[in-house]
């Protein structure tokens, strides 16, 4: 009888350490699935803060044998598009004149002497290098409805231009909101 008593015992003293152990063993699980998770749900945010942090680099275009290049919006993306700088002979910058802060969106037409259209682009930034052959070309520049237009010529010694467009009250707004693309209300 002591031998049955003491088995029953042993049972019941086993099944609260074998539930102890499967209850310890699924928190584990649900440990691990909540790091998985977290961890997947951070991955995106850590990718995007990396990107902040390290820019890809500018990208280089060509277009009927001009190599060119548009951005530096933030610092980082200003400090790459300078890194590059030398690699051309024509850079342009665009800046309201109040306050000196960067102009982007602006549509740059480039045609050569003989009329024929070699660009047309519309800035990602305040920056855009230009790789030209040597000769004279027609630039053409549009924001806001105010251009710039005159002659230019391209050697091998580099030429920097700065343009200077003034920002409307509102688009200054938008500039210290860090919002590059202007929010209209819905007509109604």
């Amino acid at each position: 009888m002591t031998a049955k008593l003491q088995r029953r015992h042993e049972e019941n003293l086993q099944a609260p350490v074998s539930h102890h152990r499967s209850l310890a063993m699924r928190a584990s699980k649900v440990e691990r699935a909540a790091a998985a998770a977290l961890l997947l749900g951070t991955a995106p945010l850590l990718h995007a803060q990396i990107l902040a942090t390290h820019p890809t680099p500018p990208e280089i275009h060509q277009s009927a044998g001009v190599r060119y290049v548009s951005g530096g919006m933030g610092r980082e993306a200003l400090r790459q598009m300078q890194a590059i700088a030398g690699q051309f002979n024509v850079r342009l910058s665009f800046q309201d004149p109040s306050e000196g802060n960067p102009v982007s969106g602006v549509t740059l037409i480039l045609v050569n002497e003989q009329g024929n259209r070699l660009l047309q682009l519309v800035s990602d930034g305040p920056l855009v290098y230009l790789k030209l052959p040597h000769g004279r070309y027609y630039l053409t520049l549009i924001y806001q409805d105010v251009d710039h237009e005159q002659w230019i010529t391209a050697e091998a010694e580099p030429m920097d231009l700065t343009f200077l467009f003034n920002l409307i009250n509102l688009e200054r707004d938008w500039l210290h909101a860090r919002t590059r693309t202007p929010q209209y209300p819905t007509p109604t």
